[in-house]
C-alpha cells in the first residue's frame, strides 16, 4: 500500500473525478452527456467516498484517472 498526504484541492479533485466515472461512466468532463444514472444522494455520497478513500490508499491522484482513460494510437 502506498502511503502519501494529500492536498485539499488534491482530494476535491479525485472526488470529482469519480463522482463523473460514477454517475457518466468517465472520469473526465461529462461534455454532451445529457443524462446520468438513477440514484439516491446518499447512495452517490456513500459510493463516491468509498472509492475516493480506496483510490487514495492507493497512491492515486485524479490525473491518473485521466490518465487511465487516455488512449494513443
Amino acid at each position: 500500500m502506498t502511503e502519501r498526504a494529500y492536498t485539499v484541492n488534491e482530494i476535491e479533485s479525485l472526488r470529482r473525478a469519480v463522482e463523473n466515472k460514477w454517475l457518466f461512466g468517465s472520469y473526465g468532463q461529462s461534455m454532451g452527456i445529457s443524462q446520468s444514472r438513477t440514484y439516491s444522494e446518499p447512495e452517490k455520497t456513500q459510493c463516491v467516498e468509498h472509492i475516493v478513500r480506496t483510490w487514495m490508499q492507493a497512491g492515486k491522484t485524479a490525473e491518473d484517472l485521466y490518465a487511465s482513460e487516455r488512449t494513443t494510437t
